[in-house]
């Protein structure tokens, strides 16, 4: 009799994780969502970066044509150098140009002399160096622009 009533009692088996399983589970879990935060960071990043460009290419053609009327303004003076700096819609700008040519016009043979005659010099050639900067974006141009004078 104590056999048969030992038999019929059983033993129920937990049911639950194990602390294993449960560490196992976490690291899982804490891994996937360190590799999520981290790829939205880089598109988080990468979508300020191209903002930013965006911006600055928008007010580019702007800022040049500040820039180029600076220069031809400079037509008749005698500077070597020149240089600005500004803000434009929250896009920080300067540039510098040096003079690298100042020439006449071509050659052009006066009939009524029967000679070649080399107009006076007037066209000034520069080369300008453009910076702009907008929240730690940096962008560098190089340019020619060509100014004259009016004597």
């Amino acid at each position: 009799m104590t056999k048969k009533m030992f038999k019929q009692v059983s033993y129920k088996k937990n049911s639950g994780f194990t602390l294993i399983e449960v560490m196992v589970a976490a690291v899982i879990l804490f891994s996937v969502i360190a590799s999520v935060s981290m790829i939205y960071r880089g598109a988080f990043i990468s979508s300020q970066k191209a903002n930013n460009n965006i911006e600055i290419s928008g007010v580019l053609p702007s800022i040049l044509a500040t820039l180029r009327f600076d220069i031809r303004q400079q037509g008749n003076s005698s500077l070597t150098e020149l240089n600005k700096q500004g803000n434009v819609w929250g896009i920080n700008y300067q540039w510098q140009a040096q003079l690298i040519a100042f020439k006449s016009a071509p050659e052009k043979f006066d009939v009524d002399r029967g000679e070649f005659i080399t107009p006076p010099k007037k066209y000034k050639l520069w080369q300008v160096t453009l910076i702009l900067k907008k929240n730690g974006l940096t962008k560098q141009y190089t340019l020619k622009e060509l100014s004259w004078s009016d004597v």
